[in-house]
């Protein structure tokens, strides 16, 4: 492995990011090496008080959850190079869930509906392949990368406001494409990852599935100080084209009362902020990161999402063998 790849792999095991709940694994393009481990260890706050209809943020339709409903758990990640392009990858997050103070919507939407919920949310697995990189003298990196994502755990509270998912198998695939490099005593890393995901449905033979499939994209560029920091914007669009609006849900007492409620929904979000990273040595980096929503469809619209964390990189391979 070369020294280049020494320094921006580590770097770039970026840290999770709560997005209608769920938790994602490290961005980029880029993977560990062989037999070379990463660990993230985060936290995450999360809290909304709004829910957008088929109009979008900020129309006349906005409904007030209440007094807001507040997430607070924690992700651990590992991350191994199974070879030199390829890595796996392994997520669980654990979060409490809970409305500050339930009233009339709550209370319309029927028994426990904003009950506080305490567990292990979706767990997830990647696996993702390297295909070009840019050490080989490419212009990008570019990877594959397929992910499952098992939620039956979920199921039980799913038609919670508080819920910790929707109670599914979903399996995924995307591609992932950055660049790198330096500048004086800096560097900078820019990328890009989008995916789809098929979400195996809860009821049978429902057209369209409940839940439908989804699309996810996320994007980030960092600069700073090559050894010590480095910071820069984030954005995460998600979208989910197949499914009725908030309206209907709410103005139909069968699809109101529905265990499958949420998954009914078709919807789509746009959040930026941005993160963080202070490395203390090569194998310890605090990631730091916040973000807000810009748009939302049938979607909590005002989202504040904060984070933090440590990814640590045991001795690495090239290290031990050197």
């Amino acid at each position: 492995m070369t020294a280049s790849r020494r320094l921006f792999a580590p770097t770039l095991a970026l840290a999770a990011t709560l997005a209608s709940p769920r938790a994602e694994a490290g961005s980029g393009p880029w993977v560990m090496g062989e037999g070379n481990t990463s660990v993230y260890l985060g936290s995450e706050y999360q809290r909304f008080e709004t829910l957008s209809g088929k109009d979008g943020k900020g129309a006349a339709g906005d409904i007030p959850v209440d007094d807001g409903i507040e997430t607070i758990g924690a992700t651990a990640i590992v991350s191994h190079g199974l070879r030199d392009n390829i890595e796996l990858e392994l997520a669980v997050p654990y979060h409490r869930v809970a409305a500050n103070r339930p009233g009339p919507v709550c209370a319309s939407l029927g028994p426990k509906t904003c009950a506080t919920t305490e567990g292990f949310g979706n767990l997830s697995g990647r696996v993702k392949a390297l295909l070009v990189d840019e050490l080989s003298g490419a212009p990008l990196s570019l990877s594959a990368f397929a992910t499952l994502r098992v939620g039956q755990h979920t199921a039980p509270e799913r038609a919670r406001v508080t819920n910790l998912g929707e109670g599914t198998t979903d399996l995924g695939g995307g591609l992932s494409l950055g660049r790198s490099g330096g500048f004086g005593q800096g560097y900078w890393s820019a990328h890009v990852d989008g995916q789809a995901r098929h979400r195996f449905s809860k009821v049978a033979e429902a057209s369209p599935p409940i839940p439908g499939w989804e699309a996810l994209v996320d994007a980030e560029v960092f600069a700073g100080a090559r050894r010590w920091w480095s910071v820069g914007p984030s954005i995460s669009w998600f979208y989910r084209p197949q499914g009725i609006d908030v309206e209907e849900l709410l103005t139909t007492p069968a699809l109101a009362t529905d265990i499958d409620r949420f998954g009914r929904l078709n919807g789509s979000f746009l959040r930026a902020g941005g993160k963080v990273l202070v490395r203390s040595s090569q194998r310890t980096t605090l990631v730091a990161g916040a973000s807000w929503t810009l748009a939302a469809v049938n979607n909590p619209s005002d989202v504040f999402t904060l984070s933090a964390g440590l990814t640590l990189h045991p001795r690495r391979r090239d290290q031990a063998e050197g």
